[in-house]
């Protein structure tokens, strides 16, 4: 054990753990494997984890049992708290994942905290800021802290000694793939303009900032980057266009993001997408920050007061938490979205955020929602996903729509002929196509602010065109189904239970709700019959209603989950008879543990 100062200790075990004392007590980053036998280290109550891979934390079971805090990255939480089911559903032959998800403790590590990336954990008078970090993993956590006089930064694996970094094979997410190098880059640019005297790497001894050669480790892994794909490595920097003097476009975020602002440096945000070079889009979900900065510095914007989301896809959702952190944004929402935006776990949707983001002000349809002067109309219709809002307000003399990704500026841009994206499992119903042109010429908007492709000066041609697209399109799909609705053969969770997926511990009582639609135009009969696996009792086993056009049903039903299990997974199921013929097992819900 080696002391960097008065409270600061360096432990050298499976990695480097780093021990912060307060009041009689120890806070611990990272533990290795063997520090519980050490004598020396004593009184630890917290634990604050950079990532996942077990020479990190292979001891973290015995702190935890001994009642110290555990945080966890909050985007690698699955890999320590499903770390057994990890393991046991690796897949040998997908040669086409670089990275090994199992690699994590023993024991599963149940009931820890999430280090959210740009919020601060506080212990004993001391702030850790989360600083996301990834490369060595697309989770790692850096923390932020001051001790003894002296700023610090536990960077994690990122790097291992003054202008180098470990191993780099982890770097390679996926075959063939820079991801993992660019988001490399991007962290060690991060760390470069933090104020810091001392870096503690997860590997290696500590060592000053000012020697670290953060620039040098740059100039090399950004010329591999050359090397390999035959032009210079560009560092990604936002890109702002005006289409008004108060409102503002990010020409390159991964799903554009519009910022409408006053003259005192307070703005509204619709969507905040990915900012990065390789944006961490599909797991985890992971938002780095390089937006606020320059907002900041060529906009004025000195917070952020609002988020209003089009939809609940990752790509326009994902940079809220880093709002919510650094300026309290709130989030206006239609009703409608609420349970989606605030409870992702209860459905079986895509592209979903992994934690829920709460709706702070709630506007009905035809309300407006003020904000300095702005009146914005949101309401929920189906565009790309029937959890879409329609984002309708005036300033500037102009009149702007959000439409999320309904239709694609790209097309509109490069005129061509197909729709964006067309995924049923987002539950558009196929009779919406038509409505989407129709209602936003309702709106006369002179802006139509596209998801992707950016905003769009409205035009009269371009919008005809697409009309009669769309309602070729939706006539198509009408003529090729046998259902008894087109929408019904479009939307996989007309019958669907909420929560879908949920954690359980033995003994535990869950109640499930099964919605039904009828998407038909007249009414119908329907007949449920439930059942588990054994051991699993319910307290409703089989119904029967009827249901008119349009209805959707509600039905609950109590699952109490037994105190020994053999499988790590219990589901619920539901056969259904549909007017009269069985479709079988069509919809279920999952407990686990």
């Amino acid at each position: 054990m080696d002391k960097l100062g008065e409270n600061l200790i360096w432990i050298e075990d499976t990695c480097s753990v780093y021990g912060v004392k307060s009041g009689g007590k120890t806070l611990l980053i990272d533990c290795g494997t063997d520090l519980c036998v050490d004598a020396a280290v004593v009184n630890v109550d917290c634990v604050l984890l950079t990532h996942f891979h077990r020479d990190q934390c292979s001891g973290v079971s015995h702190w935890q049992q001994h009642g110290a805090d555990i945080f966890i990255p909050a985007a690698e939480c699955r890999y320590l708290e499903e770390a057994d089911m990890q393991r046991a559903a690796h897949y040998l032959y997908d040669n086409y994942t670089a990275y090994y998800p199992g690699f994590g403790p023993l024991q599963d590590v149940r009931e820890a905290k999430p280090a959210r990336d740009y919020e601060t954990i506080e212990w004993q008078g001391i702030g850790f800021e989360v600083v996301p970090l990834p490369g060595h993993t697309f989770g790692q956590a850096g923390y932020l802290f001051e001790v003894d006089g002296k700023r610090c930064l536990a960077c994690g694996d990122l790097m291992a000694a003054p202008g180098r970094l470990g191993e780099y094979y982890w770097l390679q997410w996926k075959y063939m793939d820079f991801q993992g190098h660019i988001n490399q880059l991007e962290s060690l640019a991060r760390i470069a303009e933090l104020e810091v005297d001392l870096i503690l790497p997860g590997h290696g001894a500590p060592f000053a900032k000012a020697e670290a050669r953060i620039d040098e480790l740059i100039a090399k892994l950004a010329e591999m980057y050359e090397l390999f794909h035959g032009r210079p490595y560009v560092p990604f920097v936002p890109e702002f266009r005006e289409l008004s003097l108060h409102v503002y476009e990010v020409v390159n975020s991964m799903a554009n993001t519009y910022i409408v602002k006053d003259d005192e440096g307070h703005a509204v945000l619709i969507d905040c997408g990915y900012v990065s070079g390789a944006p961490i889009a599909a797991n985890p979900h992971r938002f780095i920050d390089h937006l606020t900065a320059r907002m900041q510095s060529e906009l004025g914007v000195e917070t952020v007061e609002y988020f209003l989301p089009t939809h609940f896809h990752d790509d326009h959702l994902a940079g809220y938490a880093m709002l919510k952190a650094r300026y309290g944004s709130k989030v206006v929402a239609a009703s409608d979205l609420r349970e989606l935006l605030e409870h992702p776990e209860r459905f079986d949707m895509p592209c979903m955020v992994p934690e829920g983001v709460t709706v702070d002000r709630v506007v009905e349809r035809g309300e407006p929602f003020h904000w300095r002067g702005i009146d914005f109309y949101i309401e929920q219709f189906p565009g790309q996903t029937w959890y879409d809002h329609h984002i309708s307000f005036a300033v500037d003399g102009r009149n702007f729509l959000a439409i999320g990704d309904a239709i694609s500026g790209l097309c509109f841009r490069e005129e061509r002929d197909y729709i964006h994206s067309f995924i049923p499992k987002n539950r558009t119903p196929l009779s919406a196509y038509g409505s989407i042109p129709r209602k936003i010429n309702e709106r006369g908007p002179d802006w139509v602010l596209t998801g992707h492709g950016g905003g769009e000066a409205y035009d009269t041609k371009k919008m005809q065109r697409w009309t009669e697209w769309m309602d070729r399109w939706q006539a198509l799909f009408t003529d090729s189904t046998a259902a008894s609705h087109a929408d019904r053969a479009m939307d996989p969770h007309w019958i669907e239970f909420r929560p879908y997926k949920v954690r359980i511990r033995p003994g535990d009582e869950v109640c499930f709700r099964l919605y039904v639609k009828n998407h038909s135009a007249e009414q119908e009969a329907c007949s449920l019959r439930f059942r588990s696996v054994s051991g699993v009792a319910l307290d409703s086993v089989e119904r029967e209603f009827l249901l008119a056009a349009g209805q959707t049903q509600e039905v609950e039903v109590r699952a109490r989950f037994p105190e020994v299990f053999v499988t790590h997974s219990l589901p619920v199921l539901v056969d259904v008879t549909w007017g009269g013929k069985r479709l079988g097992e069509v919809a279920e819900a999952i407990a686990y543990w």
